[in-house]
């Protein structure tokens, strides 16, 4: 009888985390990711941007110093979505601990941080829109903009 309301508890527990997370993805996806980030997450390209606003290097080549810095638009939008993924994943870790601890868990923090890592790397992958953009290529689409 123990094994089966353990296994009724785990189910509950997942339930929970579940609506949770429906619950939270908004807050962690929109209200803490900054709005430049939002913007500039996206980008790809081996073209020169300027590394703290994310303007194209060829519109204003007259920079100097720490403004003159430059990287490829790749670059850019993967520190873009980096930051956006920790802001995300650190909602959505505080979050579980809240649930699990209001309900008397004591989840491992091994089991915390793998489940939070395979979330991050999964929405890092998305948010960065290549599967989209590989899906248009392969269609043939590939002037479209994600």
């Amino acid at each position: 009888m123990t094994d089966r309301i353990r296994a009724i508890e785990g189910l509950a527990l997942v339930a929970a985390l579940t609506a949770v997370f429906d619950g939270v993805h908004g807050l962690g996806d929109q209200f803490v990711q900054r709005q430049h980030d939002a913007v500039t997450k996206g980008m790809h390209g081996s073209h020169l941007v300027y590394k703290n606003d994310g303007s194209p290097a060829a519109e204003n080549p007259w920079r100097h110093g720490k403004e003159g810095r430059t990287c490829t638009a790749s670059a850019y939008g993967s520190r873009s979505v980096s930051r956006h993924v920790a802001s995300y994943s650190a909602v959505q870790l505080a979050s579980t601990l809240a649930v699990t601890r209001t309900l008397g868990y004591r989840v491992p923090a091994s089991a915390l941080l793998t489940g939070a890592a395979i979330n991050a790397i999964t929405h890092g992958i998305l948010d960065r829109r290549d599967p989209p953009l590989w899906l248009a290529e392969k269609a043939g689409k590939s002037g479209y903009i994600f």
